[in-house]
């Protein structure tokens, strides 16, 4: 009876703490998203100011607030994902430092950077989204991206931001480039925006640092549907193609099967060339 009692007593408890670990309030998110964060990574406040709360939700009570560049620590599974500024995203725990205490709570994971790229200097590159807009007659599936550019402690130095047109993009990453052979600037600025099926897109959109404000520069792209057809841009800077200064060449390939019932395929292409440049201060389309 002893032993029985005691059986009882675990799997009661067992129970108790898998209810308290696992709340039934929350559903625990078993889609992907853009920031692709699990339990254990490290992430970046986006957002200029982001509410930590007691409870998965915007209905959890306030905890705390944090501003941008603010570093956390993942600590739970996604839950409750929620729909706010137009797009979709889970709540995670988090776990940070404030004011010399280790803290904890819940953040919309929208609130976070996608990446973050620091310069020789200490200072972050950070990107994230700020919205999503409605589809018009001008303009696609848009999800506004923005990049700041922060010192070492958070202050912002600048930002930028730019439409995002994604159709099935599953991840995103940035890379800080040189100036690339253009005078007058310190970095480029590069996020990607990865399809990896067949038909969905791969996008590169790239901005300019010149040590005050951000440029607006291009964006290339690629895709390709089954091996039937595809479409591919390269970019080619001055210190890549040693032609001109201050000239930035974007070729262009479309390539499409000419017997889908050969034994070897083949391909017909078309080759186009835009070229850009640069006056030290704004890019330009050449006509």
């Amino acid at each position: 009876m002893k032993r029985f009692y005691l059986l009882f007593s675990m799997l009661v408890s067992f129970a108790t703490y898998a209810q308290l670990d696992t709340p039934a309030a929350y559903q625990v998110y078993e889609g992907y998203n853009l920031w692709n964060k699990q339990k254990g990574d490290t992430a970046y406040v986006f957002a200029d100011v982001a509410y930590i709360r007691d409870y998965p939700d915007t209905d959890g009570n306030l905890l705390d607030s944090l501003t941008h560049g603010t570093i956390l620590h993942i600590t739970s599974d996604g839950y409750n994902e929620r729909t706010i500024r137009g797009y979709e995203a889970p709540w995670h725990e988090v776990q940070y430092e404030k004011n010399g205490h280790i803290k904890k709570g819940f953040i919309w994971l929208g609130l976070l950077a996608l990446g973050r790229q620091v310069d020789d200097q200490g200072n972050q590159f950070i990107h994230g989204l700020l919205r999503y807009e409605k589809p018009s007659e001008y303009s696609g599936n848009a999800y506004i991206c923005e990049v700041k550019y922060l010192t070492p402690d958070n202050k912002l130095m600048g930002r930028s931001h730019y439409p995002v047109y994604r159709n099935g993009q599953t991840y995103t990453e940035s890379k800080l480039l040189p100036d690339m052979g253009l005078e007058g600037l310190q970095y480029i600025h590069r996020v990607g925006f990865y399809g990896e099926a067949c038909g969905i897109p791969t996008t590169h959109y790239y901005l300019g640092w010149n040590g005050e404000n951000f440029v607006d520069m291009f964006s290339k792209s690629s895709v390709s549907d089954a091996g039937v057809s595809y479409y591919e841009e390269k970019i080619l800077f001055p210190i890549e193609h040693h032609l001109e200064p201050g000239l930035i060449i974007k070729d262009i390939v479309q390539g499409e099967i000419i017997d889908y019932e050969a034994e070897e395929l083949q391909y017909s292409e078309t080759k186009h060339r835009q070229k850009y440049s640069w006056d030290g201060k704004r890019i330009r389309l050449k006509e």
